[in-house]
């Protein structure tokens, strides 16, 4: 199964319309929705009213910038993004930022998604954040999450230690790559990397407010690749896994 995942929905009108218009002539499948930004509470609206399965887009690197957000969720956002930064997913580790802000944060911005958005189908993190391990230690095991970001190259490596602790603990697809590590028009390896949804779950991570990107989603050649493979989202691999389970028992 293949899930094409649009990131940054709801944390500006130019990350949010083009989630909507792709979404509904079939070029993403799904949607990773951002609270207490300047567009959440339209794009959640929008997410509702237009059936788009939506996760949440764990942010713990840039400030609030929604009207009226409270003082203590600012507070809280504040400290944190002076911990994080846009590289720390890479850090496995190093930043060591409060044990209960981090938790308090997560749940924060949970409930904040599932009064907007409703019920999350996933969560995943804006700059891979979810994977850092300070913050999947507060992770609900319940959702699942995206994996470590892969290439199309490395696809049949075998995982690495992280990667492994991760999967033991979360629902996860198998693979995740970067679209612009995959469609040839953005310096992608090629449309051949969808192979790999054949015989696995792979997520492809677009951010269709970038132009090229999205004059990629909309071309003939991705429709083309997407009406030869079976196309969902993360509650479609939630199902899939609940059916495989029953079948093993």
């Amino acid at each position: 199964m293949l899930i094409v995942n649009a990131d940054d929905f709801g944390a500006s009108p130019n990350a949010s319309d083009p989630v909507v218009d792709l979404y509904a002539v079939g070029v993403i499948s799904s949607a990773s929705g951002m609270v207490r930004m300047r567009d959440s509470l339209r794009a959640a609206s929008l997410a509702r009213e237009r059936g788009i399965p939506t996760g949440l887009h764990l942010n713990l690197t840039l400030p609030f910038d929604e009207p009226g957000v409270s003082v203590a969720s600012s507070e809280r956002q504040r400290r944190l993004t002076e911990v994080f930064g846009r590289e720390s997913w890479r850090a496995e580790g190093r930043e060591r930022p409060d044990a209960r802000l981090v938790a308090e944060t997560i749940e924060d911005q949970l409930d904040r998604f599932r009064q907007t958005f409703g019920e999350p189908t996933h969560i995943d993190g804006h700059h891979h954040i979810h994977v850092h391990p300070a913050v999947l230690a507060h992770l609900p095991r319940e959702l699942p999450i995206r994996p470590i970001l892969s290439v199309p190259s490395r696809a049949g490596a075998k995982p690495g230690s992280r990667d492994r602790a991760l999967r033991r603990r979360f629902l996860c697809p198998d693979l995740c790559f970067a679209f612009e590590q995959v469609h040839p028009s953005v310096g992608g390896d090629g449309l051949e990397a969808l192979d790999h949804a054949r015989t696995h779950s792979l997520e492809i991570m677009v951010h269709p407010q970038r132009e090229a990107e999205r004059t990629a989603l909309l071309s003939a050649e991705w429709q083309r690749a997407l009406s030869a493979l079976t196309v969902g989202s993360y509650a479609d691999l939630v199902r899939t896994q609940g059916r495989r389970a029953r079948d093993l028992r």
